[in-house]
């Protein structure tokens, strides 16, 4: 990403990443911004800008995130929107599918951070793949289970760990596929924590925030089949694993979070997918 401009709006610092809009389309996206920064509000809409329509995506950050962010901006730290703009970058450049990124900015009053935002180009028609499953016959889900074997595979095969994929991070594109060229129905968001594997954050976290509401989706047959392409596709990039003990590990984390989890989510008898 390249350095970003530097604007002000209603005496707010605006610092914006995103040389592929408009000088009116920033304007009216840090209009956007400030507006919603001053009332407190998130922003998850599509708005105007500059003779476009964008997804805006913004919030504001309370209390110790606030003053942790800021301290961050310091030592050039990104904001989470920016990281967010970071990593749908890196994903497209992979060829995986996710949401273009045009432009994301942080608002700052006197040094401190207010608001971030991110500005997104509109998807299609979709819908998270834990409410197309429910729809979709076993074709479908058989494709897409394949799908996001192979691509989360080839994800944690370049050493890329999303940290926040759950069932509603993972969109079903509902237009109809075309007759010929990428077939591919799903599309990776929010991958805003994402990056290199960590302690306790690797390939087998991943799993476990899909498995934290899939294990009651996804019948045991489903199950084996996800597992199955994942780790074959693994062993395709030269990156096996043990399954045995990938999903133990999985189990560890899925645990984890379902203690901090505010609903009750499904038990997962992983033992059976190996036994």
């Amino acid at each position: 990403m390249n350095a970003p401009q530097r604007l002000e709006v209603d005496g707010l610092e605006v610092r914006v990443h995103g040389e592929s809009l408009t000088r009116a389309a920033l304007e009216a996206l840090t209009d956007h911004a400030a507006a919603a920064a001053l009332e407190q509000r998130v922003l998850a809409q599509l708005a105007p800008c500059g003779g476009e329509v964008l997804w805006l995506k913004g919030d504001h950050l309370p209390g110790k995130a606030r003053w942790r962010h800021t301290l961050g901006g310091l030592f050039g730290h990104a904001t989470p929107r920016e990281r967010e703009h970071l990593r749908l970058e890196w994903l497209r450049a992979r060829l995986f599918r996710a949401p273009r990124p045009r432009a994301s900015a942080s608002l700052r009053l006197h040094g401190v951070l207010r608001y971030h935002v991110l500005a997104l180009d509109p998807l299609g028609a979709h819908e998270s793949l834990g409410e197309a499953w429910s729809r979709a016959d076993e074709a479908e889900r058989g494709a897409w289970l394949d799908e996001l074997a192979s691509e989360s595979a080839r994800l944690h095969s370049l050493h890329f760990v999303h940290r926040n994929l759950f069932l509603r991070n993972l969109l079903v594109d509902r237009q109809p596929p075309p007759a010929s060229g990428d077939p591919r129905r799903l599309i990776f968001i929010d991958p805003w924590r994402g990056g290199a594997p960590l302690p306790l954050r690797g390939c087998s976290y991943d799993l476990a925030c899909l498995m934290l509401d899939a294990a009651g989706l996804w019948s045991t047959e489903h199950q084996r089949r996800f597992f199955a392409s994942y780790t074959d596709e693994r062993a395709r990039q030269a990156q096996p694993v043990e399954l045995r003990e990938l999903l133990a590990h999985a189990d560890e984390r899925r645990r984890a979070l379902t203690r901090r989890s505010r609903g009750a989510p499904s038990d997962w008898n992983w033992r059976a997918l190996v036994d």
